[in-house]
């Protein structure tokens, strides 16, 4: 799916495993969906396909089928907390920091 404001590319239908925070980059970086480049998205990229009209999940459902209303790993660390990352839920759209030992969702971006 491309995105017409920001030119990213994102992966359109998700992976169904969960990852700890490095295995989840190296998901992204290892994708080879049309084509290469593929990586875990910064907290403002995730943050910027969140839909604020939507509940559960937050997601335009034609552009990104059957997202599960859940969390999803960033790529920015959380700043002040060691071995923390930023995650940003599906549900509400909402973001907060979690441990990076967590196991959560992916969407890649190139």
């Amino acid at each position: 799916v491309t995105d017409s404001r920001s030119g990213l590319v994102w992966q359109q239908t998700v992976d169904a495993g969960s990852y700890p925070w490095a295995q989840a980059k190296t998901y992204c970086t290892g994708l080879s969906l049309a084509g290469t480049g593929w990586r875990l998205p910064t907290k403002a990229e995730l943050e910027s396909i969140i839909d604020d009209t939507r509940y559960s999940p937050a997601i335009d459902p034609t552009a990104f089928p059957s997202t599960p209303a859940t969390y999803f790993w960033s790529s920015s660390p959380y700043v002040g907390s060691a071995g923390n990352a930023w995650v940003v839920n599906f549900s509400d759209g909402n973001s907060n920091g979690y441990d990076t030992s967590n196991t959560f969702r992916d969407r890649c971006v190139r």
